[in-house]
């Protein structure tokens, strides 16, 4: 395992894992592996903190870099899926167009927050 910090992501998703929920521990796995890329684990850190009441500043090739790891780490999930290889690429296709636009109106909102560097 890394040598890294304990973060508040850390400490929520360690929350999150002990519901009793099926989909919140399901959620709380995949965010888990997800926060092995250092800017997802800071983009992670940033919402909780904001979910908190606190502000944070986070870089706008941070928030770009974290999208894209974002992206690579769901089409690898859906490389390794039962679909078909066009349906694969669709599917790829449709999640890479929603994380950027997300990703874009995610800085938006960072930005009238004063929180974008």
């Amino acid at each position: 395992m890394e040598n890294r910090e304990i973060t508040l992501a850390d400490i929520f998703l360690d929350i999150l894992s002990e519901s009793q929920d099926k989909g919140a521990k399901l959620m709380a796995e995949r965010i888990k592996a997800a926060i092995k890329s250092p800017e997802i684990l800071e983009l992670v850190n940033i919402c909780v903190i904001n979910a908190l009441g606190y502000k944070s500043k986070i870089s706008s090739k941070t928030v770009d870099n974290a999208i894209d790891s974002i992206v690579s780490f769901v089409h690898s999930e859906i490389d390794s899926s039962n679909l078909s290889d066009n349906d694969k690429e669709k599917e790829k296709n449709s999640y890479k167009h929603f994380a950027k636009s997300l990703g874009k109106i995610l800085k938006e909102n960072l930005q009238v927050a004063q929180q974008l560097i």
